[in-house]
């Protein structure tokens, strides 16, 4: 079997278990959020493998199968007081979180009796049976194997490979114009959770009176929550690859909302392909959403329409990111 060969079954396998939750959202994600991120975290990893002089089939391996066990993690478990729970390397406890249905992993899962482990651990024992049964000569599956174990927190000793990965899939959550889409999902899915009584739902504020929450949600929220992300999590990425890219993004980011804070001035009702239009339509459209392909969708659709040369450029680089790109 090739490389490419055990890629595409991997993935189809991963796309399968994915799917086995029904849907709905834990934590800070939805259901199709986690197939995404895994694509865009190995194009990511990959990218900065290859700066850093990294094994990139390790490193894809590693990627791809990151959170192969992610989706049993539930809601965060919270003591009396109403913290979360953190163990004493400071990671988070989650509620388990079973399947609806099963599938070989599920039920690889079950033998190996990894219910209620870090996934960052269960992943790495279901990924070496998987990788071992395929075929994957030994060398590769250990260090995949401890690429997947070291992703959460890289010890000291952690590998390149590890340190990519690390990285990677620290900037996809929280650093770009992939981690700005998230970011509209998360404050759109908590917003009707949080509202006033006397508040409209958020789809009828949208729809009304879209300047409403869009104004604060701009020239307010995306700032600072920018500049949070550059102090808290730039300084604890690991490789010199991994702190350029997120630099460049993050520049990027503090260009963007700047823009889309002017454009604010001259918002018009109805569809006219603006930026604005554009953050619009992915609030609009947040039922269990899969972010490459409402992206892909919007893309030739735009270019179809003839939209303006900034929303296209915005489109491409969102683009861009979700294929692990600068």
């Amino acid at each position: 079997m090739t490389h490419q060969d055990l890629v595409r079954q991997l993935d189809a396998l991963l796309r399968e278990t994915y799917a086995l939750w029904d849907q709905g959202w834990v934590t800070f994600n939805w259901r199709n959020y986690t197939y995404d991120h895994v694509q865009r975290v190995r194009g990511l990893a990959m990218t900065l493998a290859a700066q850093e002089g990294g094994d990139l089939i390790v490193t894809e391996l590693g990627a791809l199968l990151h959170d192969l066990t992610k989706p049993y993690d539930g809601e965060y478990a919270t003591g009396p007081d109403g913290k979360r729970l953190v163990d004493e390397r400071g990671f988070w406890y989650n509620e388990p979180r079973l399947p609806a249905r099963h599938n070989a992993v599920t039920r690889l899962y079950d033998d190996l009796g990894l219910t209620g482990r870090l996934h960052n651990e269960s992943g790495a024992e279901l990924a070496r049976r998987l990788l071992d049964e395929l075929g994957v000569p030994p060398e590769v599956v250990a260090r995949t194997a401890a690429v997947i174990a070291d992703h959460l927190i890289p010890p000291a000793e952690a590998s390149m490979e590890a340190r990519c990965l690390y990285d990677a899939d620290t900037i996809d959550a929280n650093i770009g114009l992939p981690a700005f889409v998230r970011n509209i999902y998360i404050n759109l899915h908590f917003y009707d959770q949080r509202r006033g009584a006397a508040e409209p739902p958020i789809a009828e504020t949208l729809a009304s009176d879209p300047l409403r929450f869009l104004g604060p949600y701009i020239r307010e929220n995306l700032p600072r929550w920018a500049r949070g992300k550059r102090q808290d999590f730039v300084p604890k990425l690991t490789t010199a690859a991994g702190r350029e890219v997120a630099i460049a993004r993050l520049d990027r980011l503090d260009a963007l909302f700047g823009e889309l804070g002017a454009d604010l001035e001259t918002l018009s009702p109805g569809v006219d392909h603006s930026r604005i239009d554009l953050v619009l339509h992915y609030m609009r459209h947040t039922d269990d959403p899969r972010v490459w392909d409402e992206t892909e969708h919007l893309h030739r659709a735009w270019q179809l329409a003839s939209a303006p040369g900034p929303s296209l450029q915005l489109l491409a680089a969102l683009r861009a990111e979700m294929l692990g790109e600068i």
